[in-house]
């Protein structure tokens, strides 16, 4: 016995219940299954099979669905019978996402594989039965027994008489057909209590109120038990349960894919062509001159990646990469662990040599793992979506997806939508809601005496924040993933829901969380604003090569000592910036080391850092071994890197194992860190070391363990944020120039950075008729405003200037500007504002101009309209 028929919280603003709860409920009433059959939707069918896996319930896929049929819209249930019947369900949950109903002719492609549950209410037959039409009825049930092999009727128990009565005779007609009839209670939240939280939702999603009477009201819709369900119902539909279960056979896990296998020019084997590729990059990148260092990592690399079949991965990757380079898109030098790898540096796709920096391959992908690599991508915020259109036109928009994201209720949006719907002021919401002061209503009445005061001012303040926070953290919304894209072998169609954005293209149904488990790789494509900036002014100067520039470069160290890190990436903070003024950095490495220290639990190493790096030879150590690891970061353990070398050199540890150990350390994982202490302090006393130095360096390392950060992807962002720092001291006005494009909407932003381009005595030129558009640009080594920043002078206004400047002409004057514009191109008002914004000071007759009346100006505009429309 169990529900065929239940809701999670994925089923958006009509569920209240999380997957883990609705299967432990299952497990806690001895079910042995447990079916899940979201609205419309397939949001959560991959999280619902691994927690039936976990919990040892047999996972049921269906779909609650709306059918079109001759202008009727009609609800029903399908179940999945096997693989065939999910794809049924991943077309149907496409076309419901998009059209919101479908017609019986979309299922019965899929009928053999499907149960088709036909709903005693909100079914078909519910009109019919308003007008007692059972002959009608009966031949509906014909209709579907002829179409449907696997035809149910479903009937949910219900208190009101006319469906007591009317479940009955639909009872006796299918009886009569022997079409079988089931136990179908229907489950969208737990208790029965939690009614109100569903209607308030409903009213949510409808932008409704509570006690709007065209909500559908939906009591009885708890979680039953199976003494509760033997009451309810007779038992030959009980029974028909069991026999639906015995039906499903279907693991989502049987439904996989792999990456599609990187077809190269050659037609060789992709590992042999990773291998061949990564030699010849890796001698390029060194001028030919590789010493026997680099060759041996490179081969242990590649016998990694090859053994774990990850080849066709970082060809891909390369060819993505390779695209954007060819095209002139600048690609950031690397992000998070992939910087680690000289196979990622040997191909481009990063641009930090692992060796020079000390990298570890293991801390990006480590053998005895076994988990799949994750390498992320940096392309300017602006070409981020050229880059995933090739992705798209080289394997097909039916193999490539975004991955959907979920918007959760937060404290302050969850307390005023529940206020909203029972129709509180909204000054009184306003003035409650900013009283909220964390992320927790909970949390928030505990600390907040103001919050508490307010709320117990009217018991129905209280009433909403007891609502609010039982609907606090459920999923509202979808949205994409910032950066996710996924790569399929086969068609997305053949084995994961999916839905069609207008914008972007296909996005799967399931997050990012379990796509592994299906053999789905995620890689990210990111678009950094900052890269943006990179890009447009390494366009502009010729000869540069951005990856090339000094990294001891005194003009950009000198501009980073003083503190000038308006605009810089990671390094604008006060904090940071007041980190790098006291550190004045020397080299490239002291600002590596401050992108790492700079973060909440290392800051408290600062002082230290600073004493030690003013003082290197006063610094002491626990032991001279572990001078070697960590004398350049002046004898504090920053790096995740180090933490993994002192369980290598010290304990004898693989970078593997040492790896697993700094995992289990920043994860806390009691069971396995047990284990690993005592084979770290076996394995230091054995190479020679005191049980009581093994034991203080275990401790030392666990300590610091919370606090390391991945060097990796230090050296990287501090690649980023130096280049910018090189770009502001040595090419300042182009730097402005598009670092104020980058921020055109935000006014603190560009009032910050254009006080500092004062400060430092940079040419600024107001907004002029002839120079300016809707940018900013440069003219004779001064900066150009852009007409936008007059207030009412949007950038369509000011694309109408500049195309009649590209048509006639620079404007001569004020009176030549008014007259070739005229009020059919520009509106009074708009003239009003170049006028008092500045726009024209540049004209010799600007000033005698000004000292007419306005009216005269734009009276005169409006005649040469008139003139103008007369001949």
């Amino acid at each position: 016995m169990t529900h065929l028929c239940t809701r999670s919280y994925y089923s958006l603003l009509d569920g209240t219940m999380s997957v883990p709860e609705l299967v432990s409920l299952a497990k806690e009433n001895g079910m042995k299954a447990l079916a899940l059959t979201e609205r419309h939707v397939l949001y959560s069918a991959l999280e619902f099979q691994l927690e039936c896996d976990k919990q040892g319930i047999k996972a049921i896929f269906g779909l609650e669905i709306t059918i079109e049929d001759e202008d009727e819209h009609y609800d029903s249930l399908v179940l999945a019978k096997n693989k065939r019947a999910y794809e049924g369900l991943i077309s149907f949950s496409k076309t419901l996402l998009d059209k919101k109903v479908l017609h019986l002719s979309d299922l019965l492609k899929f009928q053999e594989d499907l149960i088709f549950i036909v709903y005693s209410e909100k079914g078909p037959f519910e009109k019919m039965m308003l007008h007692n039409d059972f002959e009608i009825i009966r031949n509906q049930f014909l209709d579907f027994k002829k179409q449907f092999n696997h035809l149910y009727l479903g009937v949910s128990h219900q208190e009101s008489e006319f469906f007591k009565k009317n479940n009955q005779k639909l009872l006796e007609i299918a009886d009569d057909l022997h079409v079988p009839a089931l136990a179908l209670s229907k489950v969208y939240y737990k208790d029965k209590d939690d009614a109100p939280i569903l209607r308030i939702l409903h009213a949510i999603k409808n932008g409704t109120y509570y006690d709007d009477k065209t909500l559908v009201s939906a009591p009885n819709r708890h979680f039953y038990t199976k003494n509760e369900l033997l009451a309810m119902y007779r038992n030959d539909l009980i029974e028909n349960i069991e026999k639906v279960v015995d039906l499903c056979n279907l693991d989502l896990k049987d439904l996989t894919t792999n990456l599609p296998v990187y077809q190269n020019p050659h037609k060789v084997d992709s590992k042999i062509y990773l291998e061949e590729l990564s030699r010849f990059g890796l001698q390029r990148r060194l001028n030919h001159k590789v010493s026997q260092k680099y060759w041996d990592r490179l081969k242990y690399e590649l016998e990694i990646i090859t053994s774990m079949n990850f080849s066709d991965y970082f060809l891909i990757v390369y060819d993505v990469i390779r695209f954007a380079k060819q095209e002139g898109i600048y690609v950031g030098p690397g992000r998070g662990s992939s910087a680690g790898s000289l196979v990622s540096y040997s191909l481009g796709i990063t641009e930090v040599d692992p060796l020079e920096y000390g990298l570890f391959f293991e801390r990006f992908l480590n053998p005895s793992r076994k988990e799949m690599p994750d390498i992320d991508i940096d392309f300017p915020d602006d070409k981020r979506d050229r880059v995933i259109q090739y992705m798209r036109e080289h394997y097909g928009d039916e193999h490539v997806a975004h991955i959907v994201t979920y918007g959760t209720m937060k404290a302050r949006q969850a307390f005023r939508d529940v206020a909203r719907v029972f129709q509180i002021p909204i000054r009184n919401v306003d003035r409650i809601s900013k009283l909220i002061p964390t992320s927790s209503l909970e949390e928030s009445y505990q600390q907040s005496e103001k919050f508490r005061q307010a709320l117990n001012q009217n018991s129905q303040y209280k009433d909403v924040f007891n609502y609010a926070k039982k609907i606090q953290g459920l999923p509202r919304h979808t949205s994409l993933h910032a950066a996710g894209i996924v790569l399929s072998e086969r068609e997305l169609k053949e084995f994961i829901p999916y839905f069609n954005s207008s914008e972007v293209g296909s996005v799967i149904q399931y997050d990012m969380t379990d796509l592994e488990s299906i053999g789905l790789i995620k890689i990210d494509f990111l678009g950094l604003r900052n890269l943006s900036i990179i890009d447009n002014v390494r366009r502009d100067i010729k000869d540069l090569d951005i990856n090339k520039i000094p990294l001891d470069d005194k003009k950009a160290l000198d501009l980073l000592s003083r503190g000038e890190t308006l605009g810089l990436f990671q390094l604008e903070s006060d904090g940071m910036t007041n980190l790098l003024k006291q550190m004045k950095p020397r080299r490239f490495m002291d600002l590596v080391d401050a992108l790492a220290l700079y973060r909440p639990g290392p800051m408290e190493n600062i002082p230290l850092y600073l004493k030690n790096r003013e003082n290197p030879d006063q610094v002491e150590y626990l032991h001279e071994d572990l001078k070697q690891i960590t004398e350049t970061s002046y004898g504090i353990l920053i790096y995740q890197e180090q933490i993994m070398q002192v369980a290598q050199i010290m304990a004898g540890f693989s970078l593997a194992k040492a790896d697993i150990m700094r995992k289990a350390m920043s994860q806390k994982d009691s069971s396995q860190l047990s284990k690993l202490k005592e084979e770290f302090v076996s394995g230091t006393v054995g190479r020679g070391y005191s049980l009581e130095l093994a034991n203080e360096i275990f401790a030392l390392i666990l300590r610091f363990a919370d606090y390391g950060f991945n060097k990796s992807h230090s050296v990287a962002y501090a690649r980023i944020a130096y280049q910018m720092a090189y770009l502001k001291a040595h090419y300042p006005l182009l730097f402005y120039r598009y670092l104020l494009n980058s921020v055109k909407g935000s006014v603190t932003r560009t009032n910050l950075y254009l006080n500092e381009c004062r400060r430092r005595n940079l040419k600024i030129v107001h907004p002029s008729m002839n120079r300016s558009d809707d940018s900013y640009n440069l003219f004779n080594d001064e900066l150009i405003l852009p007409l936008t920043l007059i207030k009412g002078i949007s950038a369509n206004i000011s694309n109408v200037i500049k195309e009649e400047r590209k048509t006639e002409g620079d404007f001569i004057g004020y009176y030549d500007a008014i007259s070739r514009l005229s009020l059919k191109k520009l509106g009074r008002h708009h003239f009003i504002a170049l006028i008092h914004g500045g726009a024209f000071d540049e004209f010799k007759d600007s000033r005698q101009a000004m000292k007419n009346s306005l009216e005269e100006a734009l009276t005169y505009a409006s005649l040469i309209t008139i003139v103008k429309d007369e001949q």
